[in-house]
């Protein structure tokens, strides 16, 4: 498995927790532990995680990004164009999750040679690799978090541990029980 999830940038986690002084009336200091909390609590009382922003770079196979389009709402994304880039260089095993048959990929080469676009595009396997920039909030994360766990494609679990690893406040999504 070739997914890699590197975290690009995380911000506003200050700014959530001034937001949640104003909506409970109280001075900053004690807004941690209020959204420790809150923050498995959903119905607006965990709303603040809204305001944690995250942007990942993100490169996946295909059958894993099409899951992942499950999630739209709170999340961007802009991709590698795989008809901008396709034909930067002949694909090799490198381009794909798993191994691929050799003559699949001889095919696909031919594909390549010929400058085809939509025959290639239309022969890829859905293994084929393709890299994304996601921004998504704390809210967002908890949501595929919920949903993914157990997940019974291993992408998702290494998605989420990644993610985990990274995040400056692991502890609002994965609370200890």
């Amino acid at each position: 498995m070739k997914l890699k999830v590197v975290k690009l940038e995380e911000c506003g986690f200050s700014s959530a927790l001034f937001g949640l002084s104003l909506n409970k009336n109280q001075p900053m200091e004690n807004m941690y532990n209020v959204a420790l909390r809150l923050c498995d609590k959903d119905r607006g009382h965990n709303k603040f995680l809204e305001s944690c922003m995250t942007w990942w770079d993100i490169t996946a196979p295909r059958y894993w990004w099409q899951e992942f389009d499950t999630y739209r709402v709170g999340v961007s994304k802009q991709s590698q164009s795989t008809m901008h880039t396709i034909f930067d260089t002949h694909l090799t095993q490198d381009h794909f999750d798993d191994i691929i048959p050799e003559t699949v990929l001889n095919n696909l080469n031919q594909l390549y040679d010929t400058e085809n676009l939509i025959l290639l595009k239309n022969n890829l396997p859905e293994g084929f690799l393709q890299r994304r920039e996601v921004v998504m909030s704390y809210k967002v994360i908890r949501h595929i978090n919920q949903q993914r766990a157990k997940h019974r494609l291993p992408h998702w679990q290494v998605f989420l541990k990644s993610v985990k690893e990274q995040l400056d406040h692991p502890e609002l999504i994965w609370k200890e029980k």
